[in-house]
C-alpha cells in the first residue's frame, strides 16, 4: 500500500489536496510564478524530498505552468532531469503541472460554477482566476477556489482538461477520495 507525500505550489494546492487526499502529508515550495526558474523549484523540492527521508513513496509533486512558455510535458521533464542531479532519483517521483493554474482545472467543471455564459472550447492555458473572479464577482483563492475545486465533478474535469487528466492519472495506486470514479 502507498503512503504518499504532495510537494505542491503554495496555499491553495496544500488546502486542496489535504481535501482531496486527507491524512498524506504536504509541503509546500512557495515558489510560483512564471520568473522562477524551474531549477530553482527543483533545489526547493530536493530539500523537502531529503526532509520526508524516505518515509512516504510516491512522492507526487503539483505545479502550475503559469506563464512558462514551455508545454507541461517539457517542464515535468525538465524538472524531473533537475530533480535526478540533486542526487534524488532513486525514489517513485510523479510530477503533474496545472496547465496555467490550478483554476483552469476548476473552469474545467464549468457547470459548476453556473455561468450564464457558454463554456470555452478549452480551459487548459486560460487565465482561470480571472474567469472565474469575472464570473463570480469576486474571488479568494485559499477559499472560493478551494470550495470550487471541491464542489467540482472530478469526472467532468478529466474529460475536459488534459492537465487534470494527468494529474490523476500521477495518482495511480493512491487513494485519494476525489479521483474515486471510472476513468
Amino acid at each position: 500500500m502507498s503512503k504518499p507525500a504532495f510537494i505542491v505550489d503554495g496555499f491553495t494546492e496544500k488546502l486542496i489536496i489535504g481535501q482531496i487526499c486527507p491524512g498524506n502529508p504536504i509541503r509546500r515550495t512557495d515558489l510560483n510564478g512564471k520568473s522562477v526558474s524551474i531549477l530553482a523549484i527543483a533545489n526547493k523540492i530536493s530539500s523537502l524530498i531529503r526532509l520526508l527521508n524516505n518515509k512516504y513513496y510516491p512522492i507526487i509533486i503539483v505545479i502550475d505552468r503559469e506563464d512558462r512558455e514551455e508545454d507541461c510535458d517539457t517542464i515535468i521533464k525538465e524538472l524531473k532531469l533537475e530533480i535526478e542531479k540533486k542526487g534524488i532519483g532513486n525514489q517513485d517521483i510523479r510530477i503533474s503541472v496545472a496547465d496555467r493554474m490550478l483554476e483552469n482545472w476548476i473552469i474545467a467543471d464549468w457547470d459548476n460554477l453556473g455561468s450564464k455564459i457558454p463554456k470555452p472550447k478549452e480551459t487548459d492555458s486560460l487565465k482561470g482566476s480571472s474567469i472565474i473572479k469575472r464570473e463570480l464577482g469576486s474571488y479568494g483563492k485559499t477559499t472560493d477556489g478551494v470550495n470550487l475545486f471541491v464542489q467540482s465533478n472530478p469526472e467532468t474535469i478529466y474529460q475536459n482538461s488534459p492537465s487534470f487528466k494527468k494529474f490523476i492519472d500521477v495518482l495511480e495506486g493512491v487513494d485519494c477520495i476525489y479521483t474515486n470514479f471510472e476513468k
